[in-house]
């Protein structure tokens, strides 16, 4: 998801690597150790739990796309900094040159890096035709494909050598999105030892033919779901990122522990100087605190709500520093609810709703002041280039008493701390909208992600600040894999599925990662928006989202932006930074949180 430069961010390391690996130095007076085991917390209740690198929505939270795949296979290039928070490409990083563009911008022709998989073999353009015959074959079941976008634009693609590919597409769209959101997501995968349709069959070309294709994909997608076999299964060793489940006790399925090794065959800059990586999972914001007071952590963070509790840390031998993120956060609407989905349709209930958020409340006492306000589809913090002049100011300020105005306009009767209800039924003006009976209430459920008080906190507080007009927040808290999985269940034509009618990821809702470039395709289809808008505004925002991709103005965005804005289709609310992290002060090479969401555990060392 996107998301990120960070300009709060502070450098967090008093050392640094060198740029190309090596033994790292020290300008500090500690003596760094070689090896040894450095120990990173999973966020709570996010242990990995989808290994293959082609996965959909539902398994793309930064438990499987940062903390887990890339570290073992490299996307074609890689967006976000060691030692800079800026959401753009790194072409050292990347596993390919700068594309050369052509035939009036329509074509691009990439040149491959000379990169290794850990079983000797080479990595070839053969390895990333194999990614694409499986990404198209299988389209639907990546989390960034919305029909007609870019993977629908292709009019060619040749393999003229082992290092070089070409892909040609119908227009010559924006080149910053396609690199940011196309050419970014192209993910080399080991071609001779992965082109196999089951365990006992042997790596061919099945790949060549759309139903080869996807007999491939079911097999490794199900290989995937078998968690237990992870550590065990050949197929998982074959990487050629920096990193590689330790065998036979590199993951625990049951508690989502993982070991990482170092890939002694990477090829790349920075290569491991640890022995290992070990991630830890747990169940509660208070089991992680506990596990950091008693120095069994050294990468881990601290819950907003224990914030009192930085200066013994700090006292304890620990750094503090907050890792923003290049996201948004927001509550999802789920308009083919059957009980809420009418009263959520109408326009002025939902710039209502926006008006009861009070922003600034939520980021000081619930984030102790660690957050940024989102407005819109594209974030405030960090300063960048294409956030909307309009959008730089709440549109829609904390106003109790403008929503109720709204409300009382429509034909609702408002009972502050009490039970507002419609008594002018219709879908005429002042009354209260289509499928809105006489007497009906304001009421609404929102599901969200568990064991992280903050989240509570935050819920409750919009609690509170609905009551004030008559509306009930009913709250109701979920594991977090369960509520990424329901918001992608709804099926917005039959409504099966949309039992939830509100519901809230946690913070950041949405990241632009592994698309970087904030254009709304992805955001606007993948989480639904689509489900039951009116088709003419339905077909304004399309028509807004493909001048994005057409070109890089900022006139395009803006108007885009400016659109879904006024139409309120989510609940906006602050963007909390990703974590508080807590960072031992004998682990070194975090120079800067990278704002897309990526760790770089191969520039980490420790000290004595």
């Amino acid at each position: 998801m996107n998301r990120r430069t960070i300009a709060g961010i502070a450098a967090s390391a008093a050392m640094l690597l060198t740029a190309c690996g090596g033994a790292p130095s020290s300008t500090s007076g500690h003596r760094p150790i070689a090896g040894g085991t450095a120990t990173f917390a999973e966020a709570v209740g996010s242990p990995p739990n989808y290994i293959f690198p082609l996965y959909s929505g539902a398994d793309s939270g930064n438990n499987n796309i940062t903390y887990l795949q890339p570290l073992m296979w490299r996307p074609l290039y890689w967006f976000g900094h060691r030692h800079s928070a800026e959401p753009t490409v790194n072409y050292a990083l990347s596993l390919a040159q700068p594309p050369v563009w052509s035939n009036g911008g329509r074509t691009a022709t990439i040149t491959l890096k000379s990169y290794r998989w850990s079983n000797g073999q080479p990595v070839t353009s053969r390895d990333v035709q194999f990614w694409m015959n499986l990404l198209r074959a299988n389209k639907s079941s990546w989390v960034t494909y919305a029909p007609g976008d870019w993977l629908d634009q292709i009019t060619s693609l040749t393999y003229p050598s082992p290092s070089t590919f070409t892909i040609t597409f119908t227009h010559a769209y924006s080149h910053a999105w396609l690199m940011g959101n196309a050419l970014s997501e192209i993910t080399p995968l080991p071609q001779k030892a992965w082109d196999k349709t089951s365990a006992a069959a042997s790596p061919g070309n099945a790949d060549l033919t759309p139903a080869g294709a996807h007999a491939v994909f079911t097999y490794l997608d199900a290989q995937s779901k078998s968690l237990v076999t992870w550590d065990t299964n050949p197929l998982w060793q074959v990487v050629d990122g920096p990193w590689r489940l330790q065998p036979q006790t590199g993951f625990d399925a049951t508690t989502g522990a993982m070991t990482l090794i170092p890939n002694r065959r990477y090829a790349g800059p920075d290569r491991p100087h640890l022995s290992r990586v070990q991630e830890l999972p747990f169940t509660s914001a208070t089991a992680e605190l506990d596990a950091l007071m008693s120095g069994k952590v050294d990468y881990g963070y601290l819950p907003f709500t224990d914030l009192s509790l930085r200066s013994r840390l700090q006292h304890q031998g620990y750094r503090i520093r907050p890792w923003l993120d290049w996201g948004i956060t927001f509550v999802m609407f789920t308009y083919p609810n059957r009980a809420a989905g009418p009263t959520l349709n109408q326009l002025y209930v939902r710039q209502a709703l926006q008006h009861l958020v009070n922003q600034g409340q939520i980021i000081q006492r619930v984030f102790g002041g660690y957050a940024t306000p989102t407005y819109g589809p594209i974030p405030v913090d960090p300063p960048n280039p294409y956030l909307s002049p309009t959008l730089r100011h709440n549109p829609f300020p904390y106003s109790p008493s403008t929503a109720a105005q709204m409300l009382r306009a429509h034909g609702w009767h408002v009972v502050p701390d009490g039970s507002s209800s419609c008594q002018r039924p219709g879908s005429g003006p002042g009354q209260c909208g289509p499928g809105i009976g006489r007497g009906a209430g304001l009421s609404f459920t929102v599901d969200y992600v568990a064991g992280v008080p903050a989240y509570t906190q935050e819920m409750e507080a919009l609690q509170s600040s609905f009551a004030a007009v008559g509306i009930h927040l009913a709250l109701r808290q979920s594991p977090f894999t369960y509520v990424l999985t329901q918001s992608y269940s709804c099926n917005a034509a039959t409504g099966a599925g949309c039992t939830y009618p509100m519901l809230q990821w946690g913070s950041p809702s949405w990241t632009y990662v592994p698309v970087y470039y904030p254009t709304g395709g992805t955001v606007t289809v993948d989480t639904g928006l689509g489900g039951s808008h009116p088709p003419a505004f339905m077909a304004q925002i399309n028509r807004l989202v493909q001048q994005t991709h057409m070109t890089s103005s900022a006139q395009a965005l803006d108007q885009y932006q400016n659109a879904l804005v006024q139409d309120a289709p989510y609940l906006w609310l602050p963007n909390a930074a990703y974590q508080i992290s807590v960072i031992s002060n004998h682990l070194h090479g975090v120079s800067v949180q990278d704002a897309t969401g990526h760790i770089y555990p191969q520039d980490w060392y420790l000290t004595r």
